[in-house]
């Protein structure tokens, strides 16, 4: 991942706390091999999505910041193959007493687990032209509370799971201005959680 996955605070290495957190929490799928990976467009037809909010911050070049109770991240998941791995055997030859080795193939399941961080734009009204959208910097325990929660809706789907119950706690915030969906990339794709619940 890139650099606009990172925290602004110095210490914090964003794009390595997604990836160390997913490690942590998808484990418990072995042996089946799960992929973290980014993108910037939605999947194709037959992928499942998940779609989960959270207070993120953003920071303009211009040097505007804000934070947003409406940080939108999209996962998308699916198997995306099998994996044959070798598996090595010792057999015993006619003598009792020689080895021989044998091998044989298992099958591993692949699967992909793809997000996208949608992104706002900085205010006209406070002396900024840019109009790109900004990518969010996300908290600690807000990526950790995304990914728990789309391994609970994966654990459901594929591996017989009871029906979650979603953590839909938020780090704490007061906006101090009503969400502006003029400016938030969700919004204008018609994914923000102010106006389509998941």
């Amino acid at each position: 991942m890139g650099s606009s996955f990172d925290d602004e605070t110095p210490h914090l290495n964003m794009a390595q706390h997604w990836h160390e957190t997913f490690d942590q929490i998808f484990v418990d799928f072995n042996p089946d091999k799960w992929k973290l990976e980014p993108t910037n467009v939605p999947m194709p037809q037959g992928w499942r999505t998940f779609k989960d909010s959270a207070k993120v911050k953003f920071v303009c070049d211009c040097g505007n910041s804000w934070t947003s109770m409406n940080g939108r991240v999209i996962f998308w998941f699916n198997k995306i193959g099998d994996k044959p791995e070798l598996k090595q055997e010792k057999d015993q030859g006619d003598s009792g007493d020689s080895e021989a080795g044998t091998s044989r193939r298992e099958n591993e399941s692949v699967y992909s687990l793809r997000f996208r961080l949608y992104g706002q734009k900085c205010k006209i009204s406070e002396g900024c032209d840019n109009e790109e959208f900004q990518n969010p910097k996300w908290y600690r325990e807000e990526v950790e509370k995304v990914l728990n929660n789309v391994h609970k809706k994966i654990g459901e789907v594929f591996y017989g799971f009871p029906k979650p119950v979603m953590d839909e706690n938020r780090r704490r915030g007061r906006p101090r201005r009503p969400h502006d969906s003029s400016r938030c990339q969700a919004c204008q794709e018609g994914q923000c959680s102010s106006n389509r619940r998941r």
